[in-house]
């Protein structure tokens, strides 16, 4: 009877009113908000969770049935109301008191185990527009999302985004190293994590979204098997589905492996992710992809077959993540209507206006399509020539404009028009490209710009140097490198405690003929910087046959799109001229795209009832091999992709519409991959093979092995020989390891060959037991003698060693300076030796008589030297 009422109050319900889940969930009604309406609403929502527990298959408990009658039928499913009260109480438990929670079950690790991750929102951070606690294991984030009560221009399409991400040292059970014992400039971890939260974000938010917008993130807890980074970017979503601040989500993140078998790994542990051969980073809505960051650890790369697979399963992963987020926003609506408050609705969005006027965008199309076309079919190479170009063109719109209405009737400012003519100039280059095939520069879909490197371009000082151009992108690369010791100390919360391959990235404003006061790294520097450091890393040697740590500054000099991916080519073409034995280059270019839908499609939620993309007819679309700077600024789609002829090393995907489907950005590796090749036939055709020969000023460095024994040694009382060998040659000398592995650095050929001799006498001067040389009697003793080796060595012949028979006295048999062939035949933990000449002579011969006096008539073993 429940069943049935439920259901002809389901169909009431879808008959008076039939909402959407889209809708219903976001408030997207012409509803006054009455008390009738609310009520309403509250059977709509009644009615959809019946759907959603049905379709998950949840059931009551069937009545008692033989299993003869059960075996060969279709067990029915059928909802039960109690049955669903009982599970809503189940998932009160919060974790923190007040909260509500909605959940799912995730597999994790290469053993699939099963974890909860759960969203809640209501017990912290109150005052925020959208504030949620996630949790994966005993990893747990909070955060928010706030957006200012001040209006700004809503003629700027530019979101006023702003993105922090915070890891707390409390977050891991430990107090911070710094001074003053607190956390403090954010680490460059924090700062990717904040752009892949940003790029992750802003394509969503709706044009003319105006009001500063801020998203903070903090890691509270962190079991140090997960990247928090991934909850976070699941949490912001969730935080702005709950928010009032308009925006076309949720979205799902997850991060995937392709292990060395060829499995894929979802959700793995940090171990797991340094055991595989590719860690992907996904974020993307139900259909679409709109964010990806990926990296190799093989020294040839992972093909693009591997990477699709990839692509595809984080799809299907991260989609997962996106009900639970619904399932939480309807929840904290259903406890407002029954707190009679009325729940949260989307702020309203301004109406075009200014630059993004309709009107005002169809008057400057009509008068600068023409003109457009005629500049961009001038095919102008140099960037600073086209944009010049077209800043005049956009004055005399704004003239003609003016003198046609008048001053009193011209209700647009300059400023309007600067930004319609911006809009106009991205929709000819769009036709061009989707009409044509022809690009602004007049090249053709896949043709790459003109390609040039060099090597060896800075003296001799510089361990290795380069200049590499496409077009008018332009990068020199210096590398320097150092001993294992001056690899980069982490301290981050998560994730590896050092880095032996530094990249740094820098991008001076003349680089883009601007003039502007020198600041700080910023955080795009740190971005691009990562990015490359990621491509080169994968193919660095391994410390056992490469034991240096390396530095590369990558010096942006001329920028026109893909600057990143310049300092890969040009790293990589310094690393060959520096020695590096890399296994073979690293190539890399930027891929661009057009796509030909409009706004309303581009735009669509992630809350659609439509299928994948995979099941829906793909829009028209161009995609531009090696992106240039206007490309990049009036597409779709930037695009990275660096690796070798093998396979690929890293990827970054950002894009400006809603999401990119996953059949382009395959399509966009395999084109990437064709263009990648006739990049890296110029970088061999500027050097091939590494260098074999160092150069002079280049440091080196061997590691030798010495007996355990000789550590005492070589280290010396409280390290004074070490440390004055050192000083004497400029060497840094290290023992790595209670086995006697001593690891020699130096900054020249000549300081390196001096400490090689000298630790190599050293260990030539280990003597095994049994071993017959020849030593010079040093010291006489009243127990014995103090002889001493050729290498330096003393060690003690005890008076009972001389000879087989009794000698009393040792003075008088040996002089100072006679040499002796003698034994080793002792020598203890501390290195010190002892030594017999008894040993090395026939039994039974006569030595000197006891009670002999030293200066009467002696009996003595005659000594075969003399």
């Amino acid at each position: 009877s429940s069943s049935s009422s439920s259901s002809s109050s389901s169909s009431s319900s879808s008959s008076s009113s039939p909402l959407m889940l889209r809708d219903f969930v976001f408030r997207r009604t012409t509803s006054t908000g009455t008390r009738e309406t609310l009520v309403q609403e509250q059977k709509n929502r009644t009615m959809m969770t019946t759907m959603m527990h049905q379709a998950r298959g949840i059931s009551a408990k069937n009545d008692s049935a033989s299993s003869n009658d059960r075996k060969g039928r279709i067990r029915r499913r059928a909802f039960s109301t109690s049955s669903f009260f009982q599970s809503e109480k189940e998932e009160e438990r919060t974790r923190f008191d007040g909260a509500t929670r909605a959940e799912t079950i995730i597999e994790v690790g290469e053993q699939n185990v099963s974890v909860k991750v759960g969203f809640e929102s209501g017990a912290l951070a109150r005052l925020t527009d959208g504030a949620v606690v996630a949790d994966l294991g005993d990893t747990v984030v909070l955060c928010t999302a706030v957006a200012s009560r001040e209006k700004g221009d809503p003629s700027k399409d530019f979101v006023p985004l702003l993105v922090d991400y915070r890891e707390r040292a409390y977050a891991k059970g430990s107090i911070p190293p710094t001074f003053t014992r607190r956390e403090g400039a954010p680490k460059d971890r924090e700062i990717l994590a904040m752009r892949v939260i940003d790029r992750t974000l802003r394509p969503l938010f709706p044009k003319g979204w105006s009001q500063e917008t801020m998203i903070q993130s903090i890691v509270l807890a962190s079991d140090l098997d997960q990247d928090p980074a991934v909850l976070c970017v699941n949490a912001c979503s969730a935080a702005l589905t709950i928010s009032s601040i308009p925006w076309d989500g949720p979205i799902g993140a997850c991060r995937v492996a392709v292990m060395k078998n060829g499995s894929i790994c979802v959700n793995p542990t940090f171990q797991e992710c340094d055991e595989a051969s590719l860690v992907f980073f996904y974020a993307g809505n139900y259909d679409r992809a709109l964010m990806i960051e990926a990296h190799a650890n093989d020294e040839s790369g992972v093909s693009e077959k591997d990477v699709a697979r990839a692509l595809l399963a984080a799809h299907d992963a991260a989609r997962a993540l996106i009900e639970p987020q619904l399932e939480l926003k309807k929840k904290l609506d259903l406890k407002a209507i029954e707190n009679n408050k009325i729940p949260k609705t989307k702020q309203e969005v301004a109406e075009p206006v200014g630059g993004r006027s309709p009107e005002l965008r169809k008057d400057v199309l009509a008068r600068c399509k023409e003109r457009l076309r005629g500049l961009y079919d001038e095919k102008i190479q140099d960037k600073h020539e086209r944009g010049r170009k077209m800043a005049e063109l956009k004055t005399l719109i704004y003239h003609e404009m003016l003198a046609e209405y008048g001053e009193e009737e011209m209700k647009w400012s300059e400023r309007d028009v600067d930004g319609a003519f911006f809009y106009n100039a991205s929709v000819v280059m769009r036709e061009m490209v989707l009409e044509d095939d022809i690009r602004v520069d007049g090249r053709g879909m896949d043709d790459i710009r003109d390609l040039r490197g060099e090597v060896g371009v800075l003296p001799s000082v510089v361990h290795g140097s380069s200049v590499f151009e496409r077009g008018s992108t332009q990068a020199l690369a210096a590398v320097t490198l150092g001993a294992e010791a001056d690899s980069q100390k982490l301290d981050s919360l998560v994730g590896p405690s050092s880095k032996r391959l530094m990249l740094h990235y820098s991008f001076p404003s003349f680089s883009v003929n601007e003039s502007g006061p020198p600041r700080g790294v910023s955080r795009r520097e740190v971005g691009h910087g990562a990015l490359a450091e990621k491509a080169l890393a994968a193919a660095l040697p391994d410390p056992s046959t490469f034991p240096f740590a390396v530095r590369i500054n990558a010096e942006t000099l001329e920028s026109n799109g893909s600057s990143s991916m310049a300092a890969v080519c040009s790293g990589s073409l310094a690393l060959f001229d520096a020695g590096v034995p890399l296994k073979e280059h690293v190539g890399a270019l930027s891929v661009g795209l057009v796509m030909d839908e409009p706004p309303s499609l581009s735009s669509s939620s992630s809350t659609s009832d439509a299928p994948s993309a995979s099941g829906d007819k793909l829009p028209r679309h161009k995609i531009m091999t090696d992106l240039m700077g206007l490309e990049d600024v009036l597409g779709d789609m930037d695009f990275k992709i660096a690796g070798t002829r093998s396979g690929i090393t890293a990827i970054q995907l950002d894009c400006k519409p809603k999401g990119i489907p996953l059949e382009i950005l395959i399509e966009a590796m395999n084109k990437a991959s064709v263009g990648r090749a006739k990049v890296i036939d110029v970088m061999e055709k500027t050097i091939s093979t590494p260098n074999t020969e160092s150069k002079v000023n280049a440091p080196r460095s061997t590691r030798m092995k010495i007996h355990p024994s000789l550590i005492g040694k070589l280290i010396g009382p409280g390290g004074s020989v070490i440390k004055g060998l050192e000083k004497d040659t400029g060497a840094k000398v290290a023992v790595l390891n209670d086995d006697g592995e001593v690891e020699i650095f130096a900054k020249s050929k000549e300081s390196h060959d001096k400490a090689f001799a000298f630790v190599e006498s050293i260990r030539s001067s280990f003597i095994e037991i049994g071993t017959n040389v020849e030593a010079v009697v040093v010291e006489e003793k009243p127990f014995g003698v103090i002889l001493e080796l050729p290498n330096g060595d003393q060690g003690l012949m005890h008076v009972s060693n001389f000879a087989h028979t009794r000698t009393e006295v040792a003075e008088g048999v040996f002089t100072i300076g006679e040499k002796i062939e003698v034994q080793v035949v002792e020598k203890d933990m501390k290195g010190n030796v002892k030594f017999s000449r008894k040993a090395l002579l026939p039994g039974g011969r006569p030595g000197l008589s006891r009670g002999s006096s030293a200066s009467g008539n002696r009996r003595i073993v005659p000594n075969s030297r003399r």
